[in-house]
């Protein structure tokens, strides 16, 4: 098994860092640090059970028993959920969107058995009305980017999948032999009508038998909850203020702060059009369209269609929490970050900030991979130096080209001559110094050229170590944050990643396939 050391990974950022650590500048940006003690009196009263058990009726396609019954359990008031969201890449998008869900189911499991009093439900929010196409639209497999061309517009969610089809077949086409197991995740997106559809059907297909529920917010019924809220972001426009508050402690700080909000944090949706409301010249305007409303048509259109209305970044965590019996969050390094900047926000709607923790962190090591870091004999700390430096690195150690002694060899020769020449003239040891670095350098000029030279001496061993890190880390990027989980999906994968991950481990944890 690859042992890492936990100190040269630099996975995080140091907000989260410092969060983590319960620094105390940053206390009054959250109510609960992120570990299991923070649950042992956590409780919160909710009052929309019988809502949200109709909508999640409505919208789920799973028959499983573990997911009905805990649907079912949400009824109960000592049933509460935690939960995890993302938006509908297809095929999930890179594969931190299955470690989140895996965190997800593995807390709840973790704080039932050490809170046998209380239900805890996983819950899997999609971001069905994200309407930024490019970020959904594509895979990266085997080293090739594979997008979904479409001209749809508009939340994501909403995309009909009829001209999916070169897409799939694309991806069919990756494969000499396509396994059963990605055949029956092609078939679910080649048998959905929408994003929506298959993003569900795909989180069911992996997660069902854990009990996962998934939820779409992207709902009549559920936004008729958020009516107030609503109201007031039109009419009082108080959430920009709150934000900022959070905000400028972040930036005395010295924290980069990822959210900005706008006066009104609501986009109108219908149909294809997702766009910012904005409030102007005593007027409400849709950004991008010629829709305007007065203050009681606006009124009047968010009470008769209130699903037109969509929350952006600042509400959305503000709507899951008002229609959720919620006291988790799981997330990656950035929504933690830009959930530090909400709470304000949470106060001012009376609504319960959840517990944000930080999703487990995963670089998956096929078989193939390795063995040719075995073969090459690379230590598992030097798979994260950059890819030059480890090739230049592991040439020079495989090869003649140190140079030290010459180095050195220079060094007492100048040391010398500056000892005879300063007694003359003072003046000349800068002289003496400055050769003797033209002299280090011309030296350190061979030097390259000589490892130039050993790299095609050694293009074998170049080769492979460019196999590692291209694979481990694709574009000099984490692989989780890149590729897909296409890439490494077999019927064991999904029971291994839940058996190596644990609630309340941040580090970065190194997975052999």
């Amino acid at each position: 098994m690859i042992e890492i050391s936990k100190d040269i990974t630099n996975h995080l950022p140091t907000l989260v860092e410092d969060y983590i650590a319960e620094k105390p500048e940053l206390k009054q940006l959250y109510t609960n640090t992120p570990k299991l003690s923070s649950f042992k009196n956590i409780s919160r009263d909710f009052i929309y059970r019988k809502e949200l058990i109709e909508a999640l009726k409505k919208q789920t396609s799973s028959t499983h028993p573990s997911v009905i019954k805990n649907i079912n359990l949400l009824e109960k008031s000592n049933t509460y959920t935690v939960t995890t969201g993302h938006q509908l890449g297809v095929f999930g998008g890179p594969l931190y969107f299955v470690f989140k869900i895996i965190s997800t189911i593995n807390l709840a499991k973790k704080l039932s058995a050490e809170y046998p009093d209380k239900n805890f439900v996983p819950v899997f929010w999609m971001a069905s009305e994200d309407h930024d196409k490019e970020e959904v639209d594509h895979v990266y497999l085997f080293g090739k980017k594979i997008t979904w061309n479409t001209d749809q517009t508009g939340a994501v969610g909403r995309f009909n999948l009829s001209d999916i089809a070169p897409f799939l077949d694309e991806i069919k086409d990756s494969y000499r032999e396509i396994p059963t197991e990605v055949s029956k995740l092609i078939a679910i997106y080649e048998n959905s009508a929408t994003l929506t559809e298959a993003t569900q059907k795909l989180v069911y297909h992996l997660f069902e038998s854990k009990g996962i529920v998934v939820i779409d917010g992207d709902s009549k019924d559920l936004k008729k909850l958020m009516l107030p809220i609503f109201k007031n972001e039109l009419l009082k426009r108080e959430s920009v203020e709150k934000v900022n508050e959070a905000s400028h402690k972040l930036d005395e700080l010295d924290h980069k702060t990822l959210v900005h909000p706008r006066e009104i944090n609501l986009f109108y949706l219908k149909g294809n059009i997702r766009e910012r409301i904005i409030f102007e010249d005593d007027l409400y305007k849709v950004l991008n369209t010629d829709l305007t409303f007065s203050e009681s048509e606006i009124l009047k259109e968010l009470e008769n269609n209130p699903e037109r209305f969509s929350p952006n970044v600042v509400l959305r965590p503000v709507y899951q929490e008002t229609i959720l019996p919620n006291i988790a969050y799981i997330g990656g390094p950035g929504e933690i970050s830009y959930w530090l900047q909400l709470k304000p926000t949470f106060d001012l709607y009376k609504i319960p900030y959840p517990i944000v923790i930080p999703r487990n962190f995963g670089l998956l090591i096929p078989s193939y991979i390795q063995k040719k870091i075995e073969k090459t004999g690379i230590s598992p700390e030097d798979i994260f130096l950059d890819k030059d430096a480890l090739i230049k690195k592991y040439i020079v150690e495989n090869s003649e080209i140190t140079f030290d002694e010459e180095i050195k060899g220079l060094e007492e020769v100048f040391s010398l001559a500056k000892e005879k020449v300063v007694n003359i003239d003072f003046s000349l040891e800068k002289t003496v110094i400055a050769e003797l670095k033209k002299a280090q350098n011309a030296i350190q000029q061979i030097k390259s050229k000589a490892i130039r030279a050993e790299k095609k001496n050694n293009e074998t061993l170049v080769n492979q170590l460019s196999s590692i890190k291209d694979t481990l880390f694709p574009d000099d990027t984490p692989q989780e944050r890149h590729d897909n989980l296409l890439n490494y999906y077999d019927e064991d994968l999904i029971d291994l990643l839940l058996k190596r991950f644990t609630p309340f481990d941040y580090n970065l944890n190194v997975i052999e396939l």
